[in-house]
């Protein structure tokens, strides 16, 4: 089982939460939702990161482990998405490189606790994304595991752009799989993201980090997600298994890929 409990290495991919309105139950139906389609256990004020000092952020466990967050949306006018959080080691020098390289800071460093050091950043393709310093939370506990986060993948329409952006901050090197698609490599050699062309984005739909969550079979949990108010968008066979895309209820789109042992 893929554990974790030390810090993730820096530029790794090392938490993801998605926010909701408070409001209209938006909260509590969010919670029921994920509950049901991965079997978590979701507890309130605990191990979060972006909603740390929130008595209503919620973590999400998977066989004890911490393996995404819930939280309420902070800003009117927000829309539902999960969140990518990269690690590092030095927030502020993160947030510093963020922007020489071109990013914005929408969020300064800031304490969340004991739990870490968080902050807001667009890159400059226009994907949000965050930073986490580690201190008592250390990030996923779990991943790449059924039900739990299996892999992140940036869709930007300047691919070239992101690769060049992403490898100043945090020192990825690329590896081209396709005309579209690369995988960035921590220093040392670690896969730990996806890169890609992503020109079929509609107008109004700005780059994103698109989490895919591990599953044990794509078709039962599309079918799970649909009876709960989710929307399949597609379905497809990727280089990691039998995948969907999906949208939430609330809007949130994410997928669930089908891995094996």
């Amino acid at each position: 089982m893929p554990v974790r409990d030390v810090n993730w290495p820096v530029g790794s991919p090392c938490w993801a939460e998605c926010s909701f309105e408070p409001e209209h139950r938006g909260m509590t139906h969010a919670r029921d939702f994920y509950e049901k389609l991965f079997g978590w256990r979701t507890e309130e004020g605990v191990s979060g990161s972006g909603g740390a000092g929130s008595a209503a952020y919620v973590t999400c466990f998977k066989d004890e482990r911490a393996a995404a967050g819930l939280s309420p949306m902070l800003a009117e006018g927000e829309r539902p998405s999960w969140l990518t959080y990269l690690a590092t080691d030095d927030i502020e020098e993160a947030a510093q490189a963020v922007q020489r390289a071109g990013g914005i800071v929408h969020v300064p460093p800031a304490d969340a606790g004991d739990l870490g050091r968080l902050a807001f950043c667009t890159d400059p393709t226009g994907a949000y994304f965050a930073l986490w310093q580690a201190g008592t939370h250390k990030g996923f506990g779990i991943v790449a595991e059924p039900d739990a986060v299996a892999w992140h993948t940036l869709l930007t329409r300047d691919l070239a752009g992101a690769k060049a952006f992403y490898g100043e901050v945090f020192g990825y090197t690329f590896e081209d799989r396709a005309p579209d698609l690369s995988i960035a490599k921590l220093p040392g050699g670690a896969e730990v993201a996806g890169f890609h062309q992503a020109d079929q984005l509609a107008d109004d739909v700005p780059a994103n980090w698109l989490v895919h969550f591990a599953v044990s079979d794509r078709d039962s949990s599309a079918q799970i997600a649909q009876s709960l108010g989710a929307q399949v968008l597609m379905t497809s066979h990727s280089p990691m298994g039998p995948e969907a895309l999906l949208q939430g209820k609330h809007g949130e789109v994410f997928t669930v890929v089908q891995v094996t042992d």
